[in-house]
């Protein structure tokens, strides 16, 4: 599938983003104090990441990738939002549509700004260094993340569907969208990559736990 500049593509991406959306606002309704914590999906890398290198991917050009990426994570935090008022009250994050709204429009502002990182990530389709460079970034955010929430699997005894999460999402990143490129490479920058954040979370923290 190719999303072109049609009004088909783009109602394509905006139907992803909603269904998205919902699905995490769905797994809020699982408890968040166990091994799995189901319910820190929609606060996943890898889901962003999976999602968001699908959309860009999939876009005809890197103008169509950000504009794409926008309309997908626009509408997929609107959505969450939306569906929340629709959970039992207990798990409602605000209160009245009122709300629901002001947050949606305050989650344009990152969605907007994901759109832009999208058109530096689109290069990620092309066989040379910058392409290298582009598929490493969320590659790395991927192993920052996994080896946080790995971390707090085996302490806090929380985030094993997060870890797995990450892990599938970096399988799938590294072997659909690597292309000619030199797998050695890819990997090296991913790694260098994880590594600066997680020296910058434990600067910062003091620890890599996630959460």
């Amino acid at each position: 599938m190719v999303l072109k500049k049609d009004l088909i593509s783009f109602i394509k991406v905006i139907i992803f983003g909603i269904c998205m959306g919902s699905l995490c606002a769905t797994m809020d309704l699982f408890p968040n104090d166990n091994i799995w914590t189901f319910s820190s999906f929609s606060g996943s890398l890898g889901f962003w990441a999976i999602t968001g290198m699908i959309v860009l991917m999939q876009s005809d050009n890197w103008e169509l990738a950000g504009i794409n990426t926008f309309l997908y994570f626009g509408f997929m935090n609107s959505s969450f939002f939306f569906v929340h008022l629709l959970l039992p009250f207990e798990f409602h994050r605000f209160s009245g549509i009122d709300n629901a709204i002001i947050q949606s429009l305050i989650w344009l502002i990152p969605s907007f700004i994901c759109g832009l990182c999208a058109i530096v990530a689109y290069q990620a389709k092309k066989n040379n260094k910058w392409g290298v460079i582009a598929l490493s970034l969320p590659l790395g955010l991927l192993i920052f993340e996994g080896i946080s929430v790995l971390c707090s699997v085996f302490i806090n005894h929380k985030y094993l569907f997060q870890t797995l999460v990450d892990l599938i999402g970096f399988i799938l990143l590294f072997f659909l969208y690597k292309g000619e490129k030199k797998n050695t490479h890819v990997l090296l920058v991913s790694i260098l990559v994880g590594s600066i954040f997680l020296l910058a979370q434990y600067l910062i923290y003091k620890n890599i736990l996630y959460y």
